[in-house]
């Protein structure tokens, strides 16, 4: 059965620099991925009441099974990606 993860970021320092390490660099570690299915990213909008949302930034990533999720961040590609992590994350992340 198809497992996502879905990860928040809090706001960045610097939005712009966040935005454009993430799509200029990170995007395409991500893209990399042994066994991804899908892939999603973007800012977070405001809210329905037009309050601002509690996210930066969304990502989602879907993969056919848990075991494969994890096989795909023990490969060489999953630890590239984590490994560029520290460098555009400068505010809170959850997933």
């Amino acid at each position: 059965m198809p497992v996502k993860i879905t990860i928040t970021f809090g706001p960045p320092t610097d939005p712009e620099a966040f935005e454009r390490h993430y799509v200029e660099t990170h995007a395409p570690l991500v893209q990399a991925l042994p066994g991804l299915r899908a892939y999603e990213y973007g800012r977070a909008l405001t809210n329905f009441d037009g309050s601002a949302p509690d996210a930066f930034w969304v990502v989602s990533l879907t993969f056919d099974d848990v075991e494969a999720m994890h096989a795909s961040f023990a490969s060489t590609p999953g630890q590239k990606t984590t490994d560029d992590m520290p460098r555009f994350i400068t505010g809170p992340m959850k997933s």
